[in-house]
Order: structure tokens, then C-alpha cells, then sequence
């Protein structure tokens, strides 16, 4: 049955209002949905629910930090690197391992904050699927919440994104900056968030990354007692403050480069990003690793465990990320000495 006009307006609005910087592939494919009417969206995502979610789970103050294998999106648990959840050693994980004499692999993986939307989370899983990549959705919980047209379609697309194989985060429910809110108001955050993607998905994430990646000494001690994987970031563009792929491409691509990899930070809620992520990947493509010269640099774009393990393997021999920085900078102006230092930043900031 058709969805009645007040339910579409507001549904397309949306999507019109974040054209900025959509490329010609990628807006061809939105435009042939959104012509059809958001029912024709809804029909094209697999696993559309029908009924309302269920009502919010009651919240345990004081869960077992015990991890059960079997609730995990990886049949291997990857190893426990930041058991204290504490954010300045999550900012040295993040970067990645430590470089091995004679192994050219460097490490890359994808993550997406602040989705999941029905109009450019699908056409993100469209780049990642052409170009074979598994990356991890850090969602915001509200979005997947109610009855609406908009929820539905959320909720359709959430599903999309794990049955592709991607790994799922909480982003907190409503995205505002913890150590701005009360205790009970950060329990709120965390564990709503977690409960409107367990309705989801049917199951409850065990990573998370807080908004603009900070955390305060309660929220870090919430995270551990719930057995939580913190993941925060190392290569980013701030794709929420600018709307050009190319310029966006141009920084990643530094950043990767001057880095040899790391945690790339997205967001799948704008076309500009989708656009950046096609451009970034066919770069990396065409620079992967080559078993055959184990010597050679190389990218390696793999998922967050593989990253994680390979981390666990060659653990950075630092113990803050300005440590790392400086190191890797006066390493990098021995090679290029008339070039300068790609900025890479380690923080979110909000977009007004």
C-alpha cells in the first residue's frame, strides 16, 4: 500500500537536502529510488520489518564485563587490547601496529559514524561492495527507533548493512558529548544506544565509540563493566565540515600515506563521503600489498578484528599518540624534507 504523502515529504526532504556532493554514479542510483517514491526505497532494502520495535529493555547498572563469544559478529574474538577503556591508549590502538624489518603491509580499515540513513548508507555498502571491503557502522540509536516511514526504512537498511557481513558499533543514542552529561544521563547514552541496535539487528554491540571521541573517568569505567571494545581513530577528513570529494580524497590519501594506514574515519550520511570513499579505495587498489614482495610497502584494507590482531602482534612501541606523532614525523622529513606533515586529527568536532 502506498505510504500516505505526510510520511514521504518529510522522508525525501531529507534526501534532497543532502545532495551536496553526490557524484554522477552515486546520484544516479539515489535518483532512481527517490523517483519511485520512498515505497520503492523501502522495497529495494532486503528484510523491511513490519511491526513496530519492541519497547525499550530496562537498563542493568552494573553488567557482567564477561563477553560471551557467541554474541560477538566475528567468530573470533579479537583480542582485549584497552581492558580499561581508557581513551589515550584507545588514540595509540587506533594508529595501528608498529612496523615490522621486512614487511611491507600496511594495515587500513573503514569505519562509519553517526548512520544509519536510508538515502547514502546504501549507497556507501555499494562502494565497499565493489571494491570487496568489510568495514564497521558505529550507529546512532534513535534513528532506528518508532514507527515512522523513516524508522522503518532505518531499520531496513541496519539490516542490509549486517547481512553484508559489516561489523556494527554503538555511537551512543542520541550523539551528545558525554562529559556534558550527568552519570545517569551517560548510562542513558550507552545503553539505549545498545538497545535500539539489539532490537535492530538482534544483537547487542560490543564496540563503541563515543561522540567526538571523548570519554570521562565514569563513562570509561560504564564501557569496562560492560565488557565494551573502545575504538576510537587515526585518519579522518572531517567529511561533516566540508562537501568535496576530491579535497577529501586528496587528505586521506595523505594522511594514509604519511601514516602507512590506520582506522580511517567516515560518516555514511552524505554523498560527498561515499564519493571520497570510491576515490580513496581505487587509490589503494591500485597500491596493494603483494604477498610475492613481502618487502614492498603495500595496503592492506582489512576488518577491525584483523586490524586488531594485527596490533596485538606489533604493538606500538609508545605510549601516548604525540609520542607516535613525533616520531613518525621526524621519520618522514629525513625522506621528504621539503614537504610537510599531512594533519591527521585525533577529535571530532560538532558540526554547527
Amino acid at each position: 500500500m502506498p505510504l500516505p504523502i505526510r510520511e514521504i515529504v518529510p522522508f525525501l526532504a531529507l534526501a534532497l537536502g543532502s545532495w551536496v556532493g553526490v557524484g554522477a554514479p552515486h546520484r544516479d542510483m539515489a535518483e532512481a529510488l527517490l523517483a519511485r517514491g520512498s515505497t520503492a526505497l523501502l522495497h529495494a532494502l532486503p528484510g523491511t520489518p513490519t511491526a513496530a520495535p519492541e519497547p525499550p529493555r530496562a537498563r542493568q547498572a552494573d553488567a557482567s564485563p564477561t563477553i560471551d563469544p557467541n554474541l560477538l559478529p566475528d567468530p573470533t574474538p579479537w583480542p582485549q587490547l584497552n581492558p580499561e577503556m581508557n581513551a589515550r591508549r584507545g588514540w595509540v590502538i587506533a594508529e595501528g601496529p608498529a612496523e615490522k624489518p621486512g614487511d611491507g603491509r600496511r594495515f587500513v580499515t573503514f569505519t562509519f559514524d553517526d548512520g544509519p540513513f536510508p538515502e547514502t548508507t546504501p549507497v556507501v555498502l555499494h562502494v565497499l561492495a565493489k571494491h570487496h571491503v568489510q568495514a564497521t557502522f558505529f550507529w546512532i540509536g534513535r534513528y532506528l527507533d518508532g514507527s515512522s516511514a523513516r524508522a522503518v526504512a532505518t531499520r531496513a537498511v541496519a539490516k542490509s548493512v549486517v547481512a553484508a557481513g559489516h561489523l556494527v558499533g554503538n555511537h551512543t543514542h542520541d550523539h551528545k558529548l558525554l562529559l556534558n552529561l550527568t552519570r545517569s544521563e551517560q548510562l542513558a547514552q550507552i545503553d539505549d544506544g545498545a538497545s535500539s541496535i539489539e532490537r535492530t539487528i538482534g544483537t547487542r554491540p560490543v564496540l563503541f565509540r563515543p561522540p567526538y571521541g571523548q570519554l570521562d573517568l565514569f563513562s570509561e569505567d560504564v564501557l569496562k563493566k560492560r565488557g565494551q571494545t573502545l575504538v576510537l581513530w587515526s585518519v579522518e577528513a572531517e567529511d561533516m565540515k566540508h562537501d568535496d570529494p576530491s579535497a577529501m580524497f586528496a587528505s586521506l590519501r595523505d594522511q594514509i600515506d604519511y601514516a602507512g594506514g590506520g582506522i580511517v574515519l567516515l560518516h555514511d550520511i552524505r554523498f560527498s563521503s561515499a564519493d571520497a570513499l570510491e576515490k580513496l579505495l581505487v587509490w589503494i587498489d591500485a597500491r596493494r600489498f603483494d604477498p610475492s614482495q613481502p618487502e614492498k610497502p603495500g595496503f592492506e584494507v582489512v576488518d577491525l578484528p584483523t586490524y586488531l590482531r594485527a596490533v596485538a602482534a606489533s604493538p606500538q612501541p609508545f605510549e601516548t599518540r604525540d609520542e607516535i606523532e613525533k616520531a613518525r614525523a621526524t621519520a618522514w622529513r629525513k625522506v621528504h624534507p621539503h614537504a610537510g606533515v599531512p594533519a591527521a586529527s585525533i577529535s571530532e568536532q560538532p558540526v554547527m
